[in-house]
């Protein structure tokens, strides 16, 4: 791999040496230049409550500091909170984004991360099973159970006080 900024010198004693030296010094403008690099956003699970689901979405080692977008299976944009940026002491940005989501169709969530100044875009998906959307409150097992319990402790205090009479 040539770069344009490397020139090697002949004055190096061994081919060896000087492939070694060469391989170095791309792989640290490579590095620095943040090509190469895995922007790879991570989606996480934080939270899921009542019907809604919590998604957090991190992408470190951006230069310039990037946006963070969130679409739906159908690719609409998503209503966000505001996204969280930290600069590294290398200057890198690391994004994080947290969004709410309830069921929907298809279940499947993108975290877009881009800088467009750069031309550089990554995006993750994550499809979020129907169990972390389900409403505890207006389950229906949980009101035919509590319908059940409810009628077993009334049943057990009838029989209680026509034995006590």
């Amino acid at each position: 791999m040539h770069h344009p900024l490397v020139q090697l010198s002949d004055g190096l004693a061994h081919s060896g040496c000087r492939r070694l030296l060469y391989t170095m010094i791309v792989f640290l403008l490579l590095l620095q230049s943040g090509d190469g690099a895995d922007f790879t956003p991570i989606i996480d699970i934080r939270s899921y409550y009542n019907g809604s689901v919590v998604l957090q979405c991190e992408s470190a080692g951006w230069h310039p500091e990037p946006e963070v977008l969130w679409l739906d299976g159908e690719g609409k944009l998503l209503s966000a909170g505001p996204t969280e940026t930290v600069r590294g002491p290398d200057d890198l940005y690391t994004v994080s984004s947290r969004v709410t989501v309830e069921k929907r169709h298809s279940n499947s969530f993108t975290c877009r991360v881009q800088q467009r100044s750069i031309n550089q875009t990554t995006e993750t998906h994550i499809q979020v099973p129907d169990d972390y959307f389900m409403d505890l409150l207006s389950s229906s097992w949980i009101w035919s159970n509590t319908l059940a319990i409810i009628a077993v402790v009334l049943s057990v205090i009838f029989i209680l006080l026509c034995q006590w009479r």
